[in-house]
């Protein structure tokens, strides 16, 4: 098989020739894991590994406004959210401008909301084309519940969708609006070369969701359905990513149409392999589910291996896109992470 033809078997829950598997990183592990493979560029580093998948996301290029500063110097970013100097992902930002908001005129107001005019997708065909025959990932991101957060602030908005639900309601469609068709470009940008809508947004802590499942139909649901709904319209599969326990609310993704869930963090609330595979394995394909809280870093390549195997018990028939339940981090030893690909199937020290 191709990789394009495994990864949508693996979807699909048709029988591949091996599992497919897929690498997410920090730069600084990257390039640890370059250095062990002897090899200069990280195209190569994935063929090495037998990474199935290529994201061309970030093929699409910014030509917007400059983002403006405070008058405390601060940067803030396209949705006028103030951010830090330093730290990683939202740790940066620094305020929520829509904090104080109360009715749905101030979220209204607020600018600069930001356009899909702001980019240049026209870069995305040719980064489908360099996939070659990987299965290609792409669309916006599309976070609109986390983005939300940062513009009006964690607890500022889920008082508001307790206490002045239209408000809430003002602002998750403002910015889900702004990515469906931000998607849409993509979608068409890559003329017919893209297989997989692969969002992300975070609904799921440790010990359960974020959110009531009531809250999550009003609220987060509908908007959910539109970009499924727009992804299966250009032929797309659709796997979304959601860190945490978000076991309660899959039912409801399946529904409304999602194929794979990313990243499968094993040791949240109801989410082991073993429970999602007895429960959803015949409709739902994992993307992920190799432990990053505790096998990955403080395991050895061995225990590493172990996983991997087991997941493979789980999955013998498709249903599974092995790769790790989060970024690897700083603390994943890098012969832990060529334990995986090796075990997976997809790697050969000896390569």
């Amino acid at each position: 098989m191709t990789s394009r033809e495994r990864v949508l078997a693996a979807i699909e829950h048709r029988t591949p020739d091996r599992v497919p598997v897929d690498y997410w990183a920090h730069p600084p592990v990257t390039e640890r894991v370059m250095a062990a493979l002897g090899v200069e560029d990280f195209e190569a580093m994935l063929v090495r590994l037998g990474v199935d998948l290529r994201n061309v996301r970030g093929a699409a290029r910014y030509i917007g406004p400059e983002h403006h500063y405070l008058p405390d110097g601060r940067e803030c970013n396209v949705w006028s959210v103030p951010l830090g100097s330093s730290g990683t992902y939202a740790s940066r930002v620094t305020g929520a401008p829509l904090a104080t908001a109360t009715t749905v005129a101030e979220v209204e107001r607020h600018a600069p909301f930001p356009d899909p005019d702001w980019w240049d997708y026209a870069p995305i065909a040719d980064a489908c084309v360099a996939a070659g025959d990987h299965a290609v990932m792409g669309g916006a991101w599309s976070p609109f519940f986390c983005q939300a957060m940062y513009v009006m602030g964690m607890q500022e908005l889920l008082e508001a969708m307790a206490s002045r639900p239209a408000v809430a309601e003002a602002l998750l469609t403002r910015i889900a609006d702004f990515y469906l068709e931000s998607s849409r470009r993509h979608f068409e940008a890559a003329q017919g070369r893209m297989d997989i809508y692969f969002m992300g947004d975070d609904y799921g802590g440790q010990t359960g969701p974020l959110i009531s499942l009531p809250m999550f139909r009003h609220f987060i649901k509908p908007h959910l359905a539109r970009h499924f709904a727009l992804a299966h319209d250009f032929g797309l599969k659709v796997m979304l990513h959601s860190c945490g326990s978000v076991y309660a609310f899959i039912p409801d993704l399946l529904e409304i149409g999602m194929d794979a869930l990313d990243p499968v963090q094993v040791r949240a609330l109801d989410m082991s392999a073993e429970k999602l595979a007895a429960e959803f394995g015949a409709d739902l394909c994992l993307h992920g589910s190799i432990d990053t809280q505790q096998t990955l870093p403080f395991g050895t390549p061995d225990d590493v291996r172990a996983e991997v195997r087991s997941r493979l018990e789980l999955f013998p028939h498709g249903g599974l896109i092995c790769a790790p339940s989060q970024e690897f981090m700083a603390d994943v030893p890098t012969e832990n992470i060529l334990a995986l690909y090796e075990a997976a199937g997809a790697y050969s020290p000896q390569s």
